[in-house]
Order: structure tokens, then C-alpha cells, then sequence
């Protein structure tokens, strides 16, 4: 009896290993109708689209290449590997479960693999594992993936420089994209939209990522829109935890409906968070535990470097928070530290009080050139009732918030008058400045670079460059006015 079950256990298992294929490695490319043909225990083709039953293995020194507009179909728990390269490049690839109740397993991408994906829906499959940094997705879409070969995202990242660009992702149980926290990934996400992702409501928001190491991570001009009946989701998130570099640009995103806007935690975290839209992130409605359009927090003895230029932040249970030994610039004119500031807050609060920035920290910040009450004429003593700092407790760092931006509305005339003039303009690097009032100028190259720096005093104030001939930014800073003006030198 023994000897039968036996021989029965290696017949099932003789069959399984006939039905799964792995491709020899020799550097062969294959289409899907000759993959069908080398495995066609694996996959076959009916009258619609071809469907995969068994595991595939495109090994290291192959390729799978899809060379026409088709449909591949997986069955339930099979997976997808790739060791070689898996490129797809046609006007629409469609990649989804037999039946969409019952998710094929995903796609690995296994380290040193190569994976262009364009044009492409991937349906109801447990996501991808990417282990390779050789990964690029143009215009795809990701819809309904659960926790399959991928347990953090729909795509989980491990190294290298990925893109992911032009691209949707949908309805997904876990987070668009996700990487571990002792991981490097400089990945670059431009011009994507995340709708609704991490149906689960677990606690992670929809763009998970860990550190960058050494390169940065970009997370550039996406639309981040949670489902406001998940509480426990988040927008995105930047952070190192373990001590790893962490370096972000986090430019042009319009976030909403989230539990919170961004985060970026890990004193070793240095960057830009600039021209955000980050609106009503506050699904929870708990602001102990979240509710910031922007949350930095860190502690340690490295020192975090995160600029905070041109956001729109309303709408949130708090504005913005610094939290631990978080440290920010949200607007200065320091030497080495120029930042426009120009960040607009308006309707962040919670328990019936507003909070454009809570500086829970003992760190001065410099908070220059700000709107703190969009639609409101501000006096000083307004900006101080949407503050939380030294003024509030003596522990806490002060915050310099003055000039800020939403001072009393002058009419065009009046605002003509009162900014400062520069005359000859195109000079040779000689001009001069007039002023209503005493201040400070800067010139800046056009990377924003401080180049000159002088006093202003009200009247008349002669200056001479030596610059080489080109467009320049004089930014002068006067009352509680900040003016900028084209400054050429010819």
C-alpha cells in the first residue's frame, strides 16, 4: 500500500513539473505564440486570448516580448517570474485573471532582470515583486490587486532607480507602491494617478516608500485621491527608519481625502516638498495620530534638511507639523538657506482651533514669506493665533513667520508705488534701487542661487555686479512685503 501511494505521489508530481516551464537561459526571445509553443502544458491559445495554467519561468539570458495587441489570461495562483527580460511595447496589452473572483498569483521580477512595460492593464493578480532596479511603466494600469506574490503593494520595490510614469492604479488592496525600510530605492513616480488604493484600511498610505539611500526619490506631478470611507489610509509617506540616507523631492502631487497629506520621518531625510495641492487629508478625524497635510518627525543628532516651498495646504485636521527633532525651512533668506517660502494655509484645524504649523519641537524655524490665512487680511497678531510655538510654550522652538504674505491688499496702483524700482534695466552692472522703504535685496541666479547680497535703505541705493551677461531675480524684502524682478545684465 505504501509502494502505491508512492508511485501516486510521484505521478503528481511528474505532472506538475511537466505542466510548469522554464525556459533554458540561452537567450532566446519569445513571443507569446512561441512560448505557447515550447510550453503548451503551460499556456495555449483559444479564440480570445491566450491562457496561461501553469507556472512560467523567463530565465536569466531570455526574454519574453510581446509583439502584438493581445490579451493573456492566468489562472488562479499561478505566477509569472522573470529572470530574463519581459518587454512589452504595443498599443494595448491586456494581462488579467481567468476569473476576475479568483486572482492569479503576480508577477517577480527576479534581481538583475529587465522589465519595460508599456501600454499594459494588469487585473486581479496578487501584484508585482520587483527585486530589480531595470524596471520601467509607461501609461499602465493596475486594478484590483490583493496580497499575492507582492505583500506590500501592488508594486514592491527593492533597489535601484524604477520608474512609473503616466500610469493608474485602482482599487488595489494594498498600496500603489510600497518599499522595505532597509531597502534603497530612488525610484522616480511622475504622472500618475492613485485612486482609492489600499482597500484593506490597513494603516499605510498609498505611496509607502522607505529610504532613498545616496539618489533621490521623486514622487512628481501624481494625483493621490483616497476613498474617505477608509480611515486608516494615508497619502504618502518618505521615511528611514533605520538610520538609512533619505533624500525626496516630492513636487507638483495633488493630494486629497486621505488620512494624511505627506509624511517624511528619519532625522537623516534632506530634500523638497514644493507646489503640493494638499487638501482635506483628514478621514480619520482622530488629530492625535494624523490629520497633517505635511507631517516631518525625526530625532538623532543628524540634522534634517527639508525644504517646504508653494504648497496650497487646506483643509487638514493640522497644517503642518514638526515633530521630535524634525527640522524645516519654510522660508528664509539666510545665506545657503533662500527658500520663497510662498506657502498658502487655510481651514486646518481641529477641536475649533486653526493650525497652520504646530512646531512641536525645540528648533527655531524659519517660516518667512508665507500666507497664513488665505482670503483673510492679516495682521501679525492673526498670524500668531495659527502658530504653535515658543509664544505658546517655552519648551518649543520659535518660529519666524514675519514678513508673511497676506498683509492688507493693496490696490495695483498702490502696490506700483510701493514696490522697489531698478533702473537702468538692461544695465551693464551698474543700476540702482529705489526704495519706499529700508530692507534687504538679494540676486539670485536662476537656479535660485544667492549671488549678491546688500542692505536696502529708503531712497536711492547704487549697486555694482561683476556678472556675466543674462537674466537674473533681484528679490527684495521690505515692511512685510516681498517683491521679485527680472534684473538683466547685458
Amino acid at each position: 500500500m505504501r509502494r502505491k501511494n508512492y508511485l501516486f505521489l510521484l505521478t503528481l508530481l511528474s505532472v506538475w513539473m511537466q505542466a510548469q516551464f522554464v525556459s533554458p537561459g540561452n537567450g532566446t526571445t519569445y513571443s507569446l505564440g512561441s512560448l505557447a509553443t515550447a510550453a503548451p502544458s503551460a499556456l495555449r491559445h483559444t479564440a480570445t486570448a491566450y491562457e496561461m495554467h501553469a507556472d512560467i519561468t523567463i530565465s536569466a539570458g531570455d526574454r519574453l516580448e510581446i509583439t502584438e495587441s493581445d490579451s493573456l489570461k492566468i489562472a488562479q495562483n499561478i505566477l509569472l517570474t522573470i529572470g530574463g527580460e519581459l518587454r512589452v511595447n504595443v498599443p494595448k496589452f491586456v494581462m488579467t485573471a481567468i476569473n476576475s473572483t479568483q486572482p492569479f498569483k503576480g508577477i517577480r521580477f527576479e534581481e538583475g532582470s529587465k522589465a519595460d512595460l508599456r501600454n499594459t492593464d494588469i487585473l486581479y493578480g496578487g501584484g508585482l515583486r520587483v527585486l530589480t532596479g531595470d524596471f520601467f511603466m509607461d501609461n499602465c494600469l493596475l486594478y484590483r490587486h490583493n496580497s499575492g506574490i507582492s505583500s506590500g503593494a501592488a508594486i514592491s520595490f527593492s533597489r535601484g532607480k524604477p520608474v512609473v510614469q503616466n500610469s493608474t492604479f485602482l482599487e488595489n488592496d494594498l498600496p500603489a507602491f510600497a518599499s522595505a525600510a532597509n531597502a534603497s530605492v530612488a525610484a522616480t513616480f511622475s504622472n500618475n494617478k492613485l485612486l482609492y488604493n489600499n482597500k484593506s484600511n490597513s494603516n499605510r498610505p498609498q505611496i509607502n516608500m522607505g529610504p532613498s539611500g545616496t539618489d533621490t526619490l521623486r514622487i512628481v506631478n501624481n494625483t493621490i485621491i483616497g476613498d474617505r470611507s477608509l480611515t486608516k489610509v494615508g497619502g504618502i509617506s518618505a521615511s528611514t527608519l533605520l538610520g538609512v540616507v533619505n533624500r525626496v523631492i516630492i513636487d507638483g502631487n495633488t493630494i486629497r481625502d486621505n488620512r494624511y497629506g505627506i509624511t517624511v520621518a528619519g532625522n537623516n531625510s534632506g530634500g523638497h516638498i514644493r507646489n503640493n495641492i494638499i487638501e482635506n487629508n483628514n478621514t480619520e478625524g482622530q488629530p492625535n495620530i494624523g490629520g497633517s497635510g505635511i507631517s516631518l518627525s525625526g530625532n538623532g543628532p543628524e540634522v534634517m534638511n527639508i525644504f517646504v516651498t508653494k504648497n496650497q495646504i487646506r483643509g487638514n485636521l493640522w497644517g503642518i507639523t514638526l515633530v521630535g527633532n524634525a527640522r524645516a525651512n519654510l522660508g528664509s533668506d539666510l545665506a545657503g538657506q533662500e527658500n520663497v517660502g510662498q506657502n498658502v494655509f487655510a481651514g486646518n484645524a481641529n477641536g475649533g482651533v486653526t493650525y497652520a504649523l504646530y512646531n512641536n519641537t525645540p528648533n527655531p524655524v524659519e517660516a518667512r514669506f508665507n500666507c497664513w490665512r488665505e482670503g483673510e487680511t492679516s495682521t501679525a497678531e492673526m498670524v500668531e493665533e495659527v502658530i504653535f510655538h515658543k509664544n505658546d510654550d517655552a519648551a518649543l522652538g520659535l518660529v519666524n513667520y514675519t514678513p508673511f504674505n497676506c498683509a492688507g491688499p493693496l490696490s495695483t496702483v498702490e502696490a506700483t508705488a510701493k514696490r522697489p524700482q531698478v533702473y537702468p534695466n538692461p544695465n551693464k552692472g551698474s543700476f540702482v534701487v529705489t526704495a519706499k522703504e529700508s530692507g534687504k535685496a538679494v540676486v539670485l541666479d536662476a537656479n535660485g542661487r544667492s549671488l549678491h547680497r546688500f542692505n536696502l535703505k529708503a531712497g536711492e541705493n547704487r549697486v555694482q555686479l561683476r556678472l556675466l551677461p543674462g537674466m537674473y531675480i533681484l528679490r527684495t524684502v521690505t515692511g512685510t512685503a516681498v517683491n521679485t524682478t527680472k534684473l538683466i545684465i547685458d
